[in-house]
């Protein structure tokens, strides 16, 4: 039996696969979305950074100050989200 016959069998399992058994327990979970979170936090931080650069180099011109206010206001729009949604899953697994 082919490996595309496999993926469309009805019957499948990680031992008919070849693929390895991974025990995801709570604690892997709460890594992953955790890494997820730090990323998206980072992320968020960069564009900040990003958008202090642009503010500092507008040399006054006001379309470019804005859309480097704009940057930062969604930046940290985005942390904050996302700082909430960390929170929100933090419970969710604590308590399940």
């Amino acid at each position: 039996m082919s490996m595309i016959e496999k993926l469309f069998a009805l019957s499948i399992d990680a031992n008919t696969l070849g693929l390895p058994r991974v025990q995801a327990n709570d604690s892997t979970w709460a890594s992953i979305v955790g890494g997820f979170f730090i990323f998206t936090g980072a992320w968020a931080l960069l564009y900040i950074v990003i958008g202090a650069v642009r503010y500092a180099g507008s040399a006054g011109d006001q379309g470019l100050i804005t859309k480097a206010k704009d940057t930062i206001l969604y930046a940290v729009i985005g942390l904050v989200v996302s700082m909430l949604a960390f929170t929100g899953v933090q419970f969710v697994l604590g308590r399940f």
